[in-house]
């Protein structure tokens, strides 16, 4: 099982020990984790902490230096911030971005609260045109910032990113009241994760003795975990970022996350 060879770590004995974990994890009946459950979650959760830190091209541990943030990082070459190819996964094989992916789509959901809160400098830092986007709706504001700071998402895992990403700049952008800066950056951390154990666990499919129900439980209990688990990860007062410190925070949750991930539970 797995996606592919060609998708980093997919097929190798890491990513084996994860599809062995959720292969065991019994969801039928209760709609939430009982508390049975919990202890075959953790096992999930550290698995995958276990593949995905081994397959990322900074080894879980964000450097000193930080990543940069800078419009050429987000934007595609060739200027306008229009269509094209960000800064994801290069070719098949490539290393993972799990810690750079985590900064590249907070820059996404920071600009989606910079745009909220009419900061024009921080759109800018972003390579954001605040004239552009006053002349769009607001669900157009939400594919061009999408657009202009992740790119094409012309791999599996440029794909997982965009959905996690998505998530929560509309949260941002379209509800009512949104999400605080700290609960945005919980909830991208822990539906990125999510969504790159999909490229890798969703080839697993409903057997005889798995119902598609089941497996949908399954998935729904990961990420219901996923987000229990990083909920109390502490976060600076994230009212008070800019743009390159919401990106970094988010690098530094992900990192504290996949830790605690492959530490005892509590």
């Amino acid at each position: 099982m797995g996606t592919s060879g060609s998708y980093g770590g997919s097929g190798s004995a890491r990513w084996d020990a994860a599809h062995e974990a959720f292969t065991e994890l019994h969801a039928a009946g209760d709609s939430s984790p009982a508390a049975a459950v919990a202890d075959f979650l953790d096992k999930v959760l550290k698995a995958l902490a276990t593949a995905l830190v081994f397959d990322d091209i900074d080894h879980g541990i964000v450097p000193p230096v930080g990543f940069p943030l800078h419009p050429s990082v987000y934007r595609p070459t060739g200027g306008g911030g229009g269509a094209g190819s960000a800064t994801g996964r290069v070719g098949s094989g490539s290393p993972r971005q799990v810690l750079r992916g985590a900064a590249r789509g907070a820059g996404a959901v920071a600009g989606a609260y910079a745009l909220r809160d009419g900061d024009d400098a921080g759109l800018r830092e972003l390579g954001l045109d605040p004239e552009q986007l006053a002349t769009l709706g607001p669900r157009a504001q939400v594919a061009h910032i999408l657009q202009v700071i992740l790119g094409d998402a012309a791999h599996p895992d440029d794909a997982a990113l965009r959905r996690a990403t998505a998530k929560h700049v509309k949260a941002v952008i379209l509800a009512d009241v949104p999400p605080s800066p700290a609960d945005s950056i919980r909830g991208l951390v822990a539906e990125w994760i999510y969504e790159l154990t999909l490229v890798e666990l969703g080839s697993q499919q409903a057997s005889a003795s798995t119902s598609a129900a089941e497996m949908i439980r399954k998935q729904d209990w990961l990420r219901s975990w996923l987000n229990r688990r990083v909920r109390d990860i502490e976060i600076p007062d994230a009212n008070r970022m800019t743009v390159q410190q919401f990106s970094a925070v988010a690098a530094k949750v992900t990192e504290e996350a996949l830790r605690i991930f492959r530490s005892p539970s509590p």
